[in-house]
């Protein structure tokens, strides 16, 4: 039996793309193929993607046998980790990447590259734009039977495995929405369905969840301009969040504050 792992790529990386692989508004898939096919200096994936949620997923994979990895781009296709592909600009937001509908039409393919074989598991913890572009693939069905998804997952309809998520897994495993997928990915690998139960078992014996009070981007900013002296990150979101009862998520309190030290 294979694992499948298919991973979303990463928006930084290490080499810039030249003008013609940065989809822009007038960009279709057909120029975008040609361009793509043109381009003569190429990269591993692992070389050219440089994002933390990228690195830490690969890693995560390194420790167990029997895993073919797949990366799931918004300007490539469906890439095995083996095959080379150049620098390019893409995402699935509109004007700047393709439509869900079409992603399987990039350079590289969809579904259809995938060798998956009776007994095969296909794994995916990604986010919703990655999983929904999966979901337009004309071939999606022919690997339905064997995909293993998070129920939070645009996918979950239509697959036969789908784990379960606890609405505060966040917490459980002590990470922000930027780190989720990979320890998502880190418990299917080592422990399988019973590590989600497990979550969900911890997550039942967490106290009452507090309710926190909205607070726009500016006047976050301002917040941490008066708490500067409290110093480390961790201790700011401590303050923030369970002493001032504020709405805010790891990543808005960590963006407000580099701003706020750039200035």
């Amino acid at each position: 039996m294979v694992i499948h792992v298919l991973i979303a790529c990463s928006k930084s990386k290490s080499i810039d793309p030249e003008e013609s692989l940065i989809w822009s508004t007038g960009t279709d898939i057909e120029s975008w193929n040609q361009f793509w096919h043109d381009k003569k200096i190429r990269f591993p994936p692992v070389q050219l993607y440089t994002g933390r949620a990228f690195i830490q997923q690969i890693q995560a994979t390194e420790n167990f046998t029997g895993i073919f990895v797949n990366v799931i781009s918004a300007g490539a296709g469906l890439i095995p980790l083996v095959e080379e592909i150049p620098a390019y600009e893409a995402t699935f937001r509109k004007g700047i990447g393709p439509n869900v509908t079409e992603w399987h039409r990039l350079p590289h393919g969809g579904i259809e590259r995938l060798n998956v074989q009776p007994g095969d598991k296909v794994v995916s913890f990604a986010p919703p734009q990655y999983h929904r572009a999966l979901l337009n693939d004309p071939n999606i069905h022919s690997i339905s039977e064997q995909m293993i998804v998070p129920s939070t997952s645009p996918l979950a309809p239509i697959s036969s495995t789908v784990i379960q998520i606890h609405p505060r897994a966040k917490e459980v495993l002590g990470v922000g929405s930027a780190d989720l997928n990979t320890e998502f990915l880190r418990t299917y690998l080592s422990q399988g369905i019973e590590g989600f139960k497990e979550i969900a078992r911890d997550g039942g014996k967490l106290p009452p969840k507090i309710e926190r009070t909205s607070i726009s981007d500016a006047n976050l900013r301002r917040l941490i301009g008066e708490l500067e002296h409290l110093g480390p990150l961790t201790k700011l979101i401590r303050h923030l969040r369970d002493e001032l009862g504020i709405k805010a998520s790891v990543e808005r309190i960590s963006a407000a504050q580099k701003s706020l030290r750039k200035e």
